[in-house]
């Protein structure tokens, strides 16, 4: 394993440790986390030990090729770790912020709560966690 490797995996070490170390490092996670949902857990822990203001991340093909937009020269990769061939290794995801856009860009989809979505999202939690509308904001 790569000295590079191993410095990643102790981040994401350090960082899980120090999540319930204080609340305000939680919530801080929690933020983060809201923005990358389709991430899982051990991903949404490096972006947040590595760049917590991340909106919208994916790979460098994606955003040439799918989003129609360029990684800015210079730009420095998000380190995640990808276990999948059983042994860690490293890849890298870029924020929307370190890109470009060209002709026919294309911008990621951001999910917000607004007037709208407050009904049904507030109906769903009612009925799989019992939490009121008046408790939503908590």
């Amino acid at each position: 394993m790569s000295s590079k490797t191993e410095e990643y995996l102790a981040l994401a070490q350090r960082t899980a440790n120090g999540l319930t170390r204080y609340w305000e490092s939680w919530t801080d996670y929690l933020t983060t986390a809201s923005r990358l949902y389709k991430y899982p857990f051990a991903d949404q822990l490096m972006i947040y030990a590595q760049r917590p203001d991340a909106t919208a991340c994916a790979d460098y093909d994606i955003w040439n090729n799918r989003m129609n937009r360029y990684v800015r020269r210079g730009s420095k990769g998000i380190a995640l770790l990808d276990e999948s061939s059983g042994y860690p290794r490293l890849h890298y995801v870029f924020d929307v912020s370190d890109t470009g856009v060209r002709r026919n860009s294309r911008d990621p989809e951001r999910w917000e709560m607004n007037d709208d979505l407050f009904k049904p999202v507030s109906e769903m939690l009612t009925a799989e966690y019992g939490i009121s509308h008046e408790r939503l904001s908590q």
